[in-house]
């Protein structure tokens, strides 16, 4: 350390704890990568925290704890000249100004590529009061940066449930475990282990010992004329639609127990088999049990066996003969006298030794692996029409796995490498991994998670990532007795891995049996990456920061990195157990306001996660809206009917009282469901439950006027979301046009503030009834409207001359429809238009519990916290048209009004011009046509009547039942 570092005794404890964290390599960038990074393009290390390591904090805690240099210039607004005049100021010792800290960070990191986010990383460090930054400050948004990022791994890595749970098989007497079956059940699943010598044991899901079961003398020894020789069990299957269990022996014989109801027996054995068989495998048509399956076995002279059972249902052999005969035997050269139920069929050596591993793919292949250099392994068609596929492995292959949907193939063996192969070209692996140091003898490929497992003989397990080859895991599994310089003897097929109901993995090693838990994914892991883990109650985009912040009903916020879409960090349990429904950042921000269902508010310094005030709860009904109106001051709307006023500009007051004297008073009837603010007008708009919307003056706190009057008589239904357009209000040819949207279930109305107050017109915007929309967006220029609704679809408007002249009102014409696309599986409950550097890009957040972004276009960029980042200046990296919740189809078509097929652009016209001038429902027979090809990715969205809808849907009209829901004092079930 430098002298100045080792002679502060009172160093603060968070500087110790950064420092640990940087000399363990937290933050050394350089040992990743020793490969120069000139742009984005080039390097996945796009954040400037990570660019700093030890050498760097110590050079600039020189620097921040150097003597005063001298003043700097401070720019400030005069506002008796309406000037920017300039000040000279001078800033206390220990402190840097933006202009030292850009020189110091580029003298650093010897380049200038980095000065646009070293403003930025200076704008989330300083308070905005004093324009400077000090140490303490500097190394405590560092080490937050690092502990969200340590949560963040942590709670991402977590690869097992627990301690490992072992288990002897005392009743194997020492004998090692040949095979690890699972048997199903409709309400649990058990495991059988064989063992070497013939005895079947039972164990619960807890690997508790239920019941044993011993093959009798004449199955496991053999008489000569001189001695008896031992028989060993070879290999053994589950044959889960007839509840039988068949076990090799090394006699040349297949027993078949019966282990459905009551004790075990055996029911019938194979015997006399061409060779020892010496692996097996069962495979059964899940979607019709009655159908053939099929029993196939290697040997050990390279053949493999196709026994299949043609009416397993009924029986899997001729009883009638059993009946006369009395014995239970099959004799392999007499099997044709069970053509009934069996047929049989024998494939010459595949291989030119013994079959370690065989499986069955159902195109009727079969792939075997052998240790044999010129057929290691081979995929092969079973009638042998097809040419077969062989891989050639010096030392051959032990063992395999492989993924029909991925068209993926696993190999391991003697020369402990795992090699990653695409099954139509055997001669080039895609991939080598390495790391184990004994022979491997167990593979799976877990789909769901893109996840390797290997086995080797010194009881090691590793976690290979499918997509990157690197290693994610090791551990070393610790039996009794076990030692890395004597390595025991092992079953054949010691390795289990069981993905339903539960992921579990079991092992066994001579006698010892053991199980390890994998993590269960939740419904949602299960369908996409989930943002959090209850639904959203909105998504913002920072652009001071380029961050966006989402907030779910768990009381929990997130902020993410908009250029690589990975978590920053997370505060959890904001509100308590109150549901979060509605946050806003204020006019720098840097400060981000929560409201909850019981009608507390809160403040909160977004960038360092403290609270900052929080404002006094006027009664207990819910919070639907908060506004900043002016640079500290906030109002909220809601439940209450009520506009109320906070003034934080005191920041040592972290208890702020309502300002509840609103000159306009109390004019809402009903609750207060949506507001928007209109800066450039300094007008607040605010929509209640009954359809009225209220123009108000901010800064006279009067009533501008009344867009839309309602008497208590009637109702027209609720307005789910207003938006102004504010390049309308500004634009003086464009002032008196529509400039205020108003959302009333699935239709948007269009409103005039100027000359003429009336309505413009309206349209229904999604392609279904019966849908709400319940987010609403546009671009700077307000060309563009953005659309989310209840079905989780987004669609994108072209607006520019829609409702702007006084001739447009009667106008049968609506809006072009540019794109649309299924965005979510549920309801969206936000979107947001926003420009990054030269492109634009669109925000979602929805009630599935994601938060989404996509290009202007429709293009998908990706999730929010899924665990791939993208780069938003390289659309390589984007998730382009794979869907959000991973299907197989495309979640759009977006580039509609681009596209060069002909029958895109026909289908878009023609779907626009049909509704001219119509009602939604009049054009359903086009989009029954082709509207579910183009637009939907997953069948169509859910109509009335679904119970989707009924959840998600947006204020039915149900306005008796919901002034009784009312009544309720703590507000946490009143669902509109």
């Amino acid at each position: 350390m430098t002298e100045s570092m080792e002679q502060n005794s009172c160093k603060p404890r968070f500087l110790q704890l950064l420092l640990k964290k940087v000399q363990k390599g937290d933050c050394q960038p350089e040992t990743i990568s020793k490969k120069k990074t000139t742009s984005p393009q080039q390097s996945e290390e796009n954040c400037l925290e990570d660019k700093l390591h030890l050498s760097h904090l110590k050079r600039l805690e020189q620097l921040f704890t150097a003597p005063n240099r001298g003043g700097t210039e401070e720019v400030e607004w005069d506002p008796d000249c309406n000037l920017l005049s300039k000040k000279e100021t001078s800033y206390p010792s220990g402190s840097l100004t933006l202009q030292d800290f850009k020189n110091a960070l580029t003298e650093l990191l010897g380049s200038e590529y980095w000065n646009g986010q070293t403003e930025l990383l200076f704008n989330k460090i300083h308070t905005a009061r004093d324009n400077i930054v000090d140490w303490s400050e500097f190394c405590t948004h560092l080490l937050l940066q690092y502990s969200n990022r340590d949560h963040s791994e942590r709670s991402k890595d977590i690869f097992f449930q627990g301690k490992p749970l072992i288990r002897q098989c005392s009743q194997n007497r020492q004998e090692p475990t040949t095979r690890i079956l699972t048997i199903f059940s409709s309400t649990s699943h058990s495991f059988v282990t064989v063992s070497k010598g013939g005895i079947l044991s039972f164990w619960d899901n807890n690997l508790q010992l239920q019941k044993t079961y011993e093959m009798s003398a004449d199955a496991v020894e053999a008489s000569t004329v001189k001695k008896k020789i031992k028989i060993w069990t070879t290999d053994a299957v589950y044959m889960p639609n007839i509840h039988k269990i068949a076990v090799a022996t090394t006699g040349r014989k297949i027993y078949f127990f019966e282990v459905s109801l009551g004790p075990i027996f055996e029911d019938f054995h194979l015997f006399a088999l061409n060779y020892i068989p010496t692996s097996m495998f069962y495979w059964y048509n899940t979607e019709s049990e009655e159908s053939c399956s099929v029993l196939l076995w290697g040997d050990d002279h390279g053949g493999v066996s196709i026994l299949k059972f043609l009416h397993p249902n009924k029986s899997l052999y001729e009883k009638s003969l059993f009946d006369q005969s009395g014995f239970s035997g099959i004799y392999l050269q007499d099997i044709g006298n069970h053509c009934q139920f069996i047929s049989y069929n024998y494939i010459h050596r595949i291989h030119q030794d013994s079959i370690f591993q065989i499986q069955y793919v159902p195109e009727d292949l079969c792939i075997t692996c052998a240790g044999n250099s010129q057929a290691s392994l081979v995929i092969m068609d079973m009638d042998q029409k097809r040419k077969a596929y062989t891989w050639k492995i010096k030392r051959g292959i032990k063992c395999f796995d492989f993924s029909k949907s991925l068209n993926l193939l696993i190999s391991g063996g003697v020369d402990c490498c795992v090699r990653v192969w695409n099954r139509f070209v055997p001669s080039l692996p895609t991939a080598i991994l390495r790391g184990h140091s004994l022979p491997i003898l167990g593979l799976a490929i877990q789909e769901q998670n893109g996840q390797i497992f290997s086995y080797s003989k010194d009881t090691v397990l590793k976690i290979w990532d499918m997509n990157y080859h690197t290693c994610l895991y090791t551990v070393a599994l610790k039996f009794p007795h076990s030692q890395p310089e004597h390595v025991l003897e092992q079953g054949s097929f010691p390795f289990l891995f069981l993905q339903k109901p539960i992921p579990l993995i079991l092992i066994s090693y001579t006698d010892y049996i053991g199980m390890l838990r994998l993590p269960t994914p939740t419904h949602l892991e299960t369908n996409h990456t989930a943002s959090h883990k209850a639904p959203l109650c909105g998504a913002v985009y920072n652009g001071f920061f380029h961050q966006v912040v989402t907030g779910c009903h768990n009381s929990t916020i997130a902020v993410w990195d908009v250029e690589t879409g990975m978590k920053q960090f997370i505060l959890n349990s904001i509100h308590g157990e109150e549901e979060l429904t509605c946050m806003a950042l204020d006019t720098s921000g840097r400060r981000l306001i929560t409201a909850a269902r019981n009608g507390t508010v809160k403040v909160w310094d977004i960038q360092r996660g403290h609270i900052l005030h929080k404002l006094e709860m006027v009664e207990d009904t819910e919070v639907t809206g908060v506004v900043a109106v002016r640079k500290h001051i906030f109002l909220t709307v809601g439940w209450n009917r009520k506009i109320i006023l906070y003034d934080c500009s005191k920041p040592e007051t972290s208890y702020v009282p309502a300002d509840m004297s609103w000159k306009g008073g109390q004019l809402h009837k009903e609750d207060i469901l949506a507001v928007d603010y209109c800066p450039p007008l300094d007008l607040l708009a605010t929509a209640s439950f009954d359809g009225e919307i209220i123009l108000w003056n901010v800064e006279t706190q009067r009533p501008h006027h009344y867009v839309r009057k309602v008497s208590r008589e009637s109702s027209l239904g609720p307005v789910n979301k207003l938006l102004f357009l504010q390049h309308r209000c500004i634009n003086h040819s464009l002032k008196k046009s529509a400039v205020l949207i108003s959302a009333e279930t699935g239709t948007l109305h269009w409103w005039s503030i100027f000359g003429k107050r009336m309505e413009y017109g309206k349209f229904y915007a999604p392609l279904k009834d019966d849908i709400s929309i319940t987010g609403l967006s546009s671009n700077r220029d307000n060309h563009l409207l953005v659309t989310g609704d209840t079905s989780g679809f987004i669609q994108v408007w072209d607006i520019s001359n829609y409702a702007t002249t006084l001739s447009s009102v009667n106008s049968p014409n609506n809006p072009l429809l540019l794109r649309g696309w299924k965005a979510h599986s549920c309801t969206v409950v936000s979107v947001e238009y926003f420009s990054y550097s030269s492109d634009s890009f669109i925000i979602s957040g929805s009630s599935d519990g994601t938060s989404g972004l996509w290009t202007s276009e429709g293009t998908f960029v990706g999730l929010f916290g899924q665990e791939k980042k993208w780069n938003l200046k390289v659309p390589a990296t984007f998730s382009s048209h794979k869907s959000a919740f991973q299907t197989t189809m495309p979640v759009l078509n977006s580039k509609l009004e681009y596209s060069t097929i002909g029958n895109d652009r026909d289908y878009l016209g023609k779907w626009n011009e049909n509704r001219k001038g119509k009602d939604v429902t009049e054009c359903y027979s086009l989009i029954g046509q082709k509207g579910d090809h183009m637009l939907v990715t997953e069948g169509t969205p859910k109509a009335a009547g679904d119970s989707e809808t009924q959840t998600e849907g947006i204020y039915p009209n149900r306005t008796e039942s919901r002034k009784d829901m009312k009544g309720s004092s703590t507000g946490t079930n009143r669902h509109y």
